[in-house]
């Protein structure tokens, strides 16, 4: 990857985007990790710091400090606005929910209320600033699911969602994005100790390598397997991708009439001036 003529792309996007949709400002969730550290830097050098507004928002008994001040030292370096939000009164609430109607297989449940609570945070800050939340997922994630629906995958413009994790870390270091950032593990920090590779099976640079084979390369698992990778992870890797395709869209739209709003009948432009 050119990451310099990537990032100049990247740029050009978004200012196109911001422009053609008659938006100024930017709301970012910055977790201190290597996604949204990126992210906050693209979009401060593409609209400047003063159209950037930063939210960190912290579970605070599992957010890491290192995370916060991860968060904290990018808010320094780029020298923008921010607002320390913590989830922890929001999440409360469904926990003791959870409890008296006494559910107990409620982890992957209060994890996502954490990702959707924090989602509905940057909304909050975008309405009242007429601005739009920066997407922070990145190609990988959105391949293999690894997001919350209506959480953490809702947002106005993904600014790295084709970029493989790989790639992010190589224009993070173009950008400027501190090393310890770009060297540490990826984690969502919805529960203590869990990384996101440990979580997926392995690293996110052999990940990527099968992910594009299977999704750039056109290659099937089979050719992959062949190409020596472990059966196990291609075929996880495989079936992650096609389970998680119902994230990757909006809601299933059962079509009655002869005209719906189905995205392949339906085709109206976002950014568009059209009247008519």
């Amino acid at each position: 990857m050119n990451a310099e003529e990537v990032c100049n792309a990247l740029m050009s996007g978004i200012r196109d985007y911001f422009n053609k949709n008659n938006f100024r400002k930017a709301i970012v969730g910055l977790s201190g990790g290597l996604d949204s550290s990126v992210a906050a830097f693209l979009v401060v050098r593409a609209l400047g710091r003063q159209n950037v507004t930063a939210v960190l928002m912290p579970d605070i008994g599992t957010t890491s400090p290192k995370s916060m001040m991860h968060a904290e030292d990018v808010v320094k370096k780029l020298k923008i606005r921010h607002y320390t939000v913590a989830i922890n009164d929001f999440v409360q609430f469904f926990k003791n929910l959870s409890k008296e109607m006494r559910y107990k297989n409620q982890i992957y449940a209060i994890s996502n209320v954490k990702a959707r609570t924090r989602m509905m945070v940057l909304y909050y800050f975008a309405n009242l600033e007429n601005a739009l939340v920066i997407g922070t997922s990145d190609k990988s994630e959105i391949a293999l699911g690894y997001t919350t629906k209506h959480g953490d995958n809702a947002a106005d413009i993904l600014v790295i969602g084709d970029l493989w994790k790989t790639e992010v870390i190589e224009l993070g270091r173009l950008l400027g994005v501190s090393e310890s950032i770009l060297r540490k593990k990826p984690s969502a920090e919805l529960v203590r100790g869990i990384t996101a590779e440990k979580e997926l099976g392995a690293s996110y640079e052999t990940l990527d390598k099968i992910l594009k084979m299977y999704i750039e390369d056109g290659l099937s698992g089979g050719e992959i397997i062949k190409k020596g990778f472990d059966k196990k992870l291609v075929n996880n890797v495989i079936d992650r991708i096609r389970l998680n395709e119902h994230k990757r869209r909006t809601a299933m739209l059962i079509r009655v009439s002869e005209k719906s709003f189905h995205g392949m009948e339906w085709r109206m432009p976002v950014t568009n001036r059209f009247k008519g």
